[in-house]
């Protein structure tokens, strides 16, 4: 029996549609030469999202779980190593002069897989354990430089942002996730806190292998300029970043904002145990599932918000929202009243959201394909120093110091003694933040456009 013009034979009923999956129809969206790498960056994700966890749990569980003589020193240079860290991003450039790109992400991260380990060997020493965490961000910073840099190698500019904010969505359900099952397992037996750690370094290896296998394409390549030392590679490197006068003011208006939330964020569950006398279960929750739930849901919203907007409109956007989030921080820490902390809670997180897209793509705006791996580095560098000094000058506003009780505080250490500002201290996080919305929607509104669609136009 012969077909007829359409490929059925005579009589036959149509073929029903082909029906397709959520994941067939997600990565249609996308054009076809990314969608291979955006499911392997998918599966890393994963367990990178289970490691950056390690941001809202170590905190709570140096706050409540059983460490003996664990205090705000302890969380405060673990919050310095752990984001000050990024000081050492200008390295990733000049190491993928040697090294593959991808090649700069997965080793550093088994590194860091040993140093989770390493938290189950002497345990309820809050020293050790800041120690080997610390040192797990250290060898991190190779990996968060890295994959900044191979978005652009993966993902075309139209669809970066979705791209970006869908890795962040799976990053952020892994981070909630691991958080939930922290907070329940922290509640039920805070005494085998290192468990969690365990099993995010597993989660970690596995998803290392994944991002091993992700496809990179000769031509997709970043371009590298010829071996020279790293200190004429530094020198071109902030000669290259002076002269760029809107990559120049984007960073000093990012700084004002990024200062403040390295300044106090990690004291939220001191203000919540010392200001608010709150118990461990709602320490927990407010520190750290959260913001937790909140950035899983906003990150995809905001990814797609940042494809229409340039990234200081964004981060003048994310910034507001941050600002008031710290005026409620400030005045129910003052006035000892928990739902205004819940609703400072609540805006920081929807705010979180959107910053981390921003704070992955923005530097893109600002570098041609030429300039990826500087600018990424700068950015992160400049992070790194916020990260590093912030909470240091955060722990001085809030604590005043115990010079006069048997217990040494880190401000003694270096014989200072603190404002002991307690809650007070989110008004100046408050302030920064708001002059980071000034600075940036004044940016955002005289922007020009992309430095790549600048170079097509010439």
């Amino acid at each position: 029996m012969s077909e007829n013009e359409h490929g059925r034979t005579p009589g036959s009923s149509p073929s029903p549609p082909e029906r397709t999956g959520p994941l067939t129809r997600i990565l249609a969206r996308f054009p076809e030469r990314c969608r291979g790498p955006l499911v392997y960056e998918s599966a890393y994700n994963i367990g990178n999202g289970a490691f950056y966890s390690l941001n809202l749990l170590t905190p709570v569980v140096l706050a409540t779980a059983p460490l003996k003589g664990a205090t705000e020193d302890h969380v405060a240079i673990f919050w310095a190593a752990a984001h000050g860290s990024s000081v050492f991003s200008p390295l990733v450039g000049f190491g993928a002069r040697f090294v593959p790109m991808k090649l700069l992400v997965v080793v550093p991260n088994l590194l860091a897989v040993l140093c989770l380990l390493g938290v189950a060997f002497k345990q309820g020493d809050p020293t050790w354990f800041t120690t080997a965490l610390a040192a797990a961000f250290v060898v991190r910073v190779f990996p968060r430089t890295g994959e900044m840099n191979m978005y652009r190698v993966l993902y075309p500019t139209s669809h970066r942002g979705a791209a970006v904010g869908l890795l962040k969505a799976i990053m952020a359900i892994s981070v909630l996730l691991v958080v939930v099952a922290g907070y329940f397992w922290l509640n039920f037996d805070a005494s085998r806190y290192w468990m969690i750690y365990l099993a995010i370094a597993a989660a970690l290896l596995l998803s290392s292998f994944c991002y091993q296998a992700i496809p990179v394409r000769q031509q997709d390549l970043l371009e590298m300029s010829g071996l020279v030392s790293p200190w004429s590679a530094f020198y071109d490197g902030l000669k290259d970043f002076l002269n760029d006068r809107r990559f120049l003011m984007y960073q000093i208006g990012f700084s004002f904002a990024g200062t403040a939330n390295h300044m106090v964020f990690w004291l939220v569950p001191y203000l919540c145990i010392n200001d608010l006398k709150l118990g461990d279960v709602k320490t927990r929750f407010i520190s750290a599932l959260i913001p937790a739930l909140l950035v899983t849901f906003s990150a995809p919203l905001w990814g797609r918000y940042l494809d229409r907007f340039n990234p200081m409109i964004g981060r003048a956007t994310f910034n507001l929202l941050q600002g008031i989030a710290f005026l409620l921080f400030a005045v129910g820490g003052l006035g000892s009243q928990e739902a205004l902390v819940i609703t400072a809670a609540v805006l920081h997180g929807i705010a979180s959201g959107g910053s981390a897209v921003n704070w992955l793509t923005g530097s893109l705006h600002f570098a041609g394909k030429d300039r990826v791996s500087l600018y990424n580095a700068v950015h992160v560098g400049l992070t790194g120093i916020r990260g590093l000094l912030a909470p240091l000058v955060g722990l001085w506003f809030y604590d005043a110091g115990t010079t006069a009780s048997a217990k040494a505080s880190l401000l003694d250490y270096f014989g200072l003694n603190g404002l002991g500002l307690g809650p007070h201290v989110f008004w100046v996080a408050a302030g920064l933040s708001f002059c980071g919305f000034m600075t940036m929607l004044w940016q955002g509104l005289v922007d020009p456009g992309p430095r790549d669609e600048q170079l097509e136009s010439i």
